[in-house]
């Protein structure tokens, strides 16, 4: 009975260790699972003088982030924003960013047009929601 007893938790413990293995395995290909053009102080200069862009702020390691750039990388194949600049921040490292454009947590979209904020969202995942914001910087 003993012996069932500590097989049962060796192999509680093994399901566990697994578990948390598989989990910190995948995180990293979540975090760097980001495909939108990085942040550049030059191309952020350039598309602020085109005057519609947009500006997402992520972190490495955010599953909403994870989630959010695909949404956004579907939603610009849709040739009306086909051509909409979008680029992405480290939103923990880049400090003067977050204090420029009011940022305060990752996962946040701000849409300009005409050089002026008309949208910002945090956390939004929604493919269709997220299609409906970069429309308004057209």
């Amino acid at each position: 009975m003993k012996a069932s007893l500590l097989t049962n938790n060796s192999v509680k413990h093994l399901a566990l260790a697994t578990a948390l293995l598989i989990g910190l395995m995948a995180q990293p290909a979540m975090a760097n699972n980001f495909s939108l053009p990085a942040y550049t102080a030059t191309q952020l200069a350039e598309v602020e003088q085109s005057g519609s862009f947009i500006l997402v702020a992520t972190k490495p390691g955010c599953p909403v982030c994870a989630r959010q750039v695909p949404a956004i990388t579907t939603a610009l194949q849709d040739p009306a924003l086909a051509h909409l600049p979008v680029l992405q921040y480290n939103q923990v490292t880049e400090k003067a960013l977050n204090k420029r454009f009011k940022v305060t947590g990752q996962s946040t979209i701000i849409v300009f047009r005409d050089g002026k904020e008309v949208s910002r969202t945090r956390g939004l995942t929604d493919a269709m929601a997220i299609k409906a914001e970069l429309l308004k910087a057209l």
